[in-house]
């Protein structure tokens, strides 16, 4: 399934860019080992069949493994070591938890970030300022490719997501990334290596 799909970093923005499937990502990424839907399904407050649906998507974009036993299905943390951007957010969770970092708003500082990345335009804007930062607005947006008003869209979302900055002088540049899960975002779109170094 997974090598069909070839996750790229917006789909597997759009996957965890959802209050379900996100916090479906936490309770599997805190677990002690892999755990069954029905148990899942209870942690989270949902039905068994959305659960079931939601952690396929996750699946899918290779940020959690699945296993059988019998009739039963297990998910856990084992991430597709072919897709680094699933290993490196595998890895914030991880660690995240590991230092207790995950403050209780956590979703409200991750969502809109994840939305932000969630759609391909968006992923090639913070692309063009990866390679060409503190450029006008007037550059940005021919450079971009899109229409004025979809261009002004895409970049309100990043302004609002705290991803693009625009400074005094009015020249955009990408801003400093405030999270693990924000800075493998961004490296993963520049182009950039996932360390441990952004975790």
């Amino acid at each position: 399934m997974r090598s069909e799909l070839k996750p790229t970093l917006w789909r597997t923005a759009r996957a965890l860019a959802n209050p379900c499937r996100l916090n479906l990502m936490r309770l599997v990424a805190n677990a002690k080992g892999a755990k069954g839907v029905c148990e899942l399904a209870t942690e989270a407050n949902l039905s068994v069949s959305a659960t079931s649906t939601y952690l396929r998507a996750l699946n899918a974009r290779g940020l959690i493994s699945v296993s059988r036993s019998g009739s039963f299905v297990y998910y856990g943390t084992g991430s597709d070591r072919s897709l680094p951007v699933a290993v490196a957010i595998q890895g914030a969770f991880r660690r995240k938890k590991k230092k207790k970092e995950l403050p209780d708003d956590w979703q409200d500082i991750l969502l809109p970030i994840l939305n932000a990345y969630s759609n391909q335009r968006r992923e090639s804007m913070v692309r063009i300022l990866s390679e060409h930062s503190g450029i006008s607005f007037l550059e940005f947006h021919k450079r971009s490719g899109l229409c004025e008003t979809s261009f002004l869209r895409h970049l309100r979302i990043l302004v609002n997501a705290g991803i693009v900055s625009l400074d005094s002088n009015g020249l955009y540049s990408l801003a400093k990334p405030r999270n693990s899960l924000e800075a493998i975002f961004l490296a993963e779109s520049s182009g950039q290596s996932l360390t441990t170094a952004f975790i």
